[in-house]
């Protein structure tokens, strides 16, 4: 042995303790969400949750529980498709600040000034929710597009109704117009852009931009069946009718949570748009007197004791919800996705308020992992 070696011996031995001991601690707390968000799934009487836990950059953990299709028995795994509904934003966010990085779009641009037909396709909405389906008028009734400028980072911060920059309303439908703006500022269209740019650049191979999309029908044969609970409490099929639209800004998407790990690792790694553009996303939005919302572009800003967490949930009406969140300072994350909007819809309010502490599932999470 060289007198070298000797020396290199203990380094490394110490080298090896501290990534052990490093590791069980890690694995600890896997072990303890492991157990808990399974008890959590069945108070809630969810059929089925798929997890996937990051620290930076990697997968750490991954899995499945309960059943993606009760009648047929088939388990749930982190390989599940799911309808991500809201969690789309995110990803439609990312989209949008690349096109602004390439100066096709600015954030304190005009949407009149985007979108040829402005005008006429919100006067034909309001006409046909008036005429057809006037329970959606609240969607647009506050959205006064003729009397205002109402601009790209209003409708991406969630301030754009009202007097725009007066209020903070979460308004997914609004929102999800923005793909309409894509469409006219981009020879291959917000679909096309979600699709080549995002799922097959990440090989996001158990993911589809809509479900309307048969490119891939091994994942629309595996999708998530979506549950709801009757009037006797039992966990029924639900009711829910597969939307047959072209993919908004929205909602659509249909993923698996290693599939939106790719994308998050993607982001985090500066692949997909710049780390200033990220930080941007990242950073709560400023009504007219200067107070602070609750929401960046297109994700919610809230605090865990002193750090910053950012996320979005998902939710569809009887059928699917989830959760994704980024703890950027500790380069933790967390994407649940679940069959059953009771996974999110009895925390709606608390999350959407900017408290991601209201949801048990993401509290639990941030209690084992994120310890000071």
């Amino acid at each position: 042995m060289t007198k070298k070696s000797f020396y290199l011996f203990p380094i490394l031995a110490l080298i090896l303790l501290i990534t052990s001991c490093g590791k069980h601690n890690l694995n600890k707390e896997i072990n303890q969400y492991n157990v808990k968000l399974d008890s959590l799934r069945e108070q809630y009487n969810i059929p089925s949750i798929s997890v996937a836990i990051l620290h930076n950059q990697k997968v750490i953990f991954s899995k499945g529980y309960g059943y993606a299709d009760i009648e047929n028995k088939i388990p749930a795994t982190d390989s599940t498709p799911y309808r991500i509904a809201s969690i789309t934003k995110p990803i439609a966010s990312t989209v949008i600040l690349k096109l602004v990085e390439e100066g096709k779009l600015n954030l304190d641009g005009k949407i009149k000034d985007y979108w040829a037909d402005y005008y006429d396709q919100f006067d034909n909405t309001k006409k046909n929710f008036e005429e057809n389906i006037p329970f959606l008028l609240g969607f647009i009734s506050d959205y006064n597009y003729k009397q205002y400028d109402i601009t790209l980072r209003q409708h991406l911060n969630q301030i754009c109704e009202g007097i725009p920059g007066e209020k903070f309303k979460y308004n997914g439908f609004l929102y999800g117009r923005l793909s309409k703006v894509v469409d006219n500022v981009s020879v291959r269209g917000f679909e096309t852009l979600v699709k080549e740019d995002i799922i097959e650049k990440l090989e996001m191979n158990n993911t589809l931009p809509k479900q309307s999309d048969i490119s891939r029908p091994e994942v629309l044969k595996r999708l998530a069946k979506p549950y709801c609970l009757n009037d006797k409490n039992e966990l029924v099929l639900s009711e829910y009718v597969e939307p047959n639209e072209p993919l908004g800004a929205g909602a659509g998407i249909i993923s698996t949570v290693t599939d939106l790990a790719r994308f998050d690792i993607a982001l985090d790694k500066n692949q997909l748009i710049t780390p200033e553009s990220k930080e941007l996303a990242f950073t709560k939005g400023k009504l007219n007197n200067g107070e602070e919302t609750q929401y960046g572009l297109g994700w919610f800003i809230g605090k865990y004791k002193n750090h910053k967490v950012v996320y979005h949930s998902g939710w569809e009406w009887k059928s699917f919800s989830g959760l994704y969140v980024k703890v950027p300072d500790k380069n933790m994350t967390l994407i649940l996705l679940a069959n059953s909007e009771d996974f999110y819809l009895p925390f709606m309010e608390k999350v959407s308020s900017g408290d991601i502490e209201g949801s048990p599932f993401s509290k639990e999470f941030l209690d084992l992992f994120i310890k000071e």
